[in-house]
């Protein structure tokens, strides 16, 4: 009879959650709108850390296996799991940028994560004409005066709880400090998650950055809003064939509030909308095979293991923007 309860009560809790998500849903629609997000002011944000998910076409929201789970969606941390600790270093664009980045989980229950991000880009040339006062000619060129470095350092740091046995909800306040060209500024803002777990083979993610708009404040008193976001994933687990071969497959979906228009797959007025996918297969327990659809290119990477340590690569192939391949590479160790 308790067992009875118990699970009559998990069935009603699940059926208000999910009247709760429609409503959460349809105030992603609406809550934006209240506000004048700067295009591309947040685009730092939405710089995803971790190899795998890279390599996996930019998926990550119901990989119950991510180190990176403050950022993706905290409401992993609401699972038991491994802890562990992951360093990142990638090239972007070629080498254009470097993007680099710390992540740990600590702790098997109640676990608490905290995701630290720093994007760099050296020796900025600016320049000046010879005469400022008068427009540009053959004799009033520009010319490189000084060179500058663009940096950026945010930190998110993410918690998790169980509403039931199959939904968890988590969020994920967050810091950034950016010095652009000699000029400094502070942000905060937050995301928050949720989980379903339909099945033992099914899972739905969804989560919504900047839900209240990350602000970005310079030191000059200028104020910058960041446009809200939507990340939904569904993802597919399983083992096949007789020497059980476990594979994942993630599809997800992007939508973006600050008018990007023709930079995105779909548009509507301010909204757009970008698709992700990847698939990730292990012939052997100490090799993963992974590969992905990223927005407009392609995408693939390996991970080997060995005990507790681990180390990843991925590489995002060339797309038709022209800003060239990216390659990441990170190590790990679980306990």
């Amino acid at each position: 009879m308790a067992h009875y309860v118990h699970n009559r009560k998990d069935v009603m809790t699940e059926m208000n959650f999910k009247k709760y998500i429609t409503m959460l849903a349809l105030s992603l629609v609406i809550v934006p709108c209240l506000f004048s997000a700067d295009k591309y002011a947040g685009e730092i944000f939405y710089m995803s850390p971790g190899v795998s998910n890279q390599a996996m076409g930019n998926t990550g929201v119901t990989n119950e296996d991510n180190i990176s789970a403050a950022w993706w969606n905290p409401a992993l941390l609401a699972l038991d799991g491994n802890s562990g600790i992951e360093l990142m270093h990638a090239e972007q664009f070629e080498g254009l940028m470097q993007f680099n980045h710390i992540s740990t989980i600590i702790g098997k229950q109640n676990r608490i994560g905290l995701v630290i991000t720093h994007i760099g880009i050296n020796d900025v040339k600016l320049t000046r004409l010879v005469a400022d006062s008068l427009v540009p000619s053959s004799i009033n060129q520009p010319y490189v005066w000084k060179k500058v470095n663009n940096n950026d350092l945010m930190a998110y740091f993410g918690i998790g709880s169980s509403i039931s046995s199959k939904l968890h909800f988590g969020i994920t306040p967050k810091l950034v400090y950016r010095s652009l060209a000699e000029k400094n500024g502070f942000g905060f803002g937050g995301d928050w998650g949720i989980l379903w777990q339909i099945s033992r083979t099914f899972n739905l993610g969804l989560v919504a950055r900047n839900f209240l708009t990350t602000k970005v404040v310079w030191e000059n008193g200028t104020q910058e809003d960041t446009g809200s976001s939507v990340d939904t994933e569904v993802s597919f687990s399983k083992t096949i064939s007789k020497k059980q071969i476990p594979i994942y497959i993630a599809l997800a979906t992007e939508i973006q509030t600050d008018g990007r228009q023709e930079a995105a797959t779909l548009n509507s007025g301010p909204f757009s909308a970008d698709f992700h996918a990847g698939i990730a297969v292990k012939p052997i327990p100490q090799l993963k095979i992974m590969a992905g659809y990223d927005i407009d290119t392609f995408t693939t990477g390996l991970g080997l293991s060995f005990h507790k340590m681990g180390i990843e690569y991925a590489i995002k192939l060339g797309s038709d923007d022209d800003l060239g391949y990216s390659q990441r590479i990170a190590a790990g160790y679980r306990w």
